[in-house]
């Protein structure tokens, strides 16, 4: 049901994400923000009786810009609709002897039109990065949750659950899946949005 109504909305805005979206207008953050990348919410759904919450963000990124390491509370679905994106997805691992460290299990490219969905209970973090375009690559985020919505101290409701540090991050072993574009659509894990 949530599939229809999100067609629904964004018939409502000319037909489709690609006219409600003038990439144009949406641009990175300087180099040397330690921010690192930008991102716009471009369509919000606060849910009603019938239908969940979602949302649509745009994450913008210049070569070399990343988002931090993240896991989801919500369902997350990164589409590329400009220049090459590269995600890592990573196994948390919780009550390790060393802390919480994360371990790096797939890295992929993601052409436009190809993206992944991510559920909370399943492997959801991730860091999305423009590693090899030389330009400014953009991909559009689906949120199960409200953009909008503020909580009763007055803060925005978020849909990341933690934001991890990289020293985290355990080196990489030979299990590590490492795909490309044609690998990425066999495998189950990364979809075509045509395929979605």
């Amino acid at each position: 049901f949530v599939w229809d109504k999100m067609r629904e909305e964004i018939s409502n805005h000319k037909g489709s994400l690609k006219h409600l979206l003038d990439l144009s207008v949406y641009h990175p953050v300087p180099s040397d923000d330690p921010k690192g990348y930008q991102k716009y919410v471009v369509m919000n759904y606060p849910g009603d009786e019938d239908y969940g919450k979602f949302s649509f963000t745009l994450i913008v990124l210049s070569q070399h810009q990343q988002t931090p390491i993240h896991d989801h509370k919500v369902i997350c679905a990164p589409i590329c609709i400009q220049g090459i994106m590269t995600e890592v997805l990573y196994r948390v691992n919780e009550g390790d002897a060393r802390g919480t460290t994360l371990q790096e299990v797939k890295r992929h490219e993601m052409h436009p039109g190809n993206g992944n969905f991510l559920y909370p209970e399943g492997l959801n973090c991730h860091t999305v990065g423009n590693y090899s375009f030389d330009g400014v690559s953009m991909s559009l985020h689906l949120y199960a949750f409200d953009a909008e919505e503020v909580t009763a101290d007055g803060k925005l409701v978020s849909s990341v659950k933690r934001v991890y540090d990289k020293s985290q991050v355990l080196l990489a072993d030979a299990a590590v899946s490492t795909t490309t574009l044609e690998d990425a659509s066999d495998d189950g894990d990364c979809v075509s949005a045509a395929a979605a």
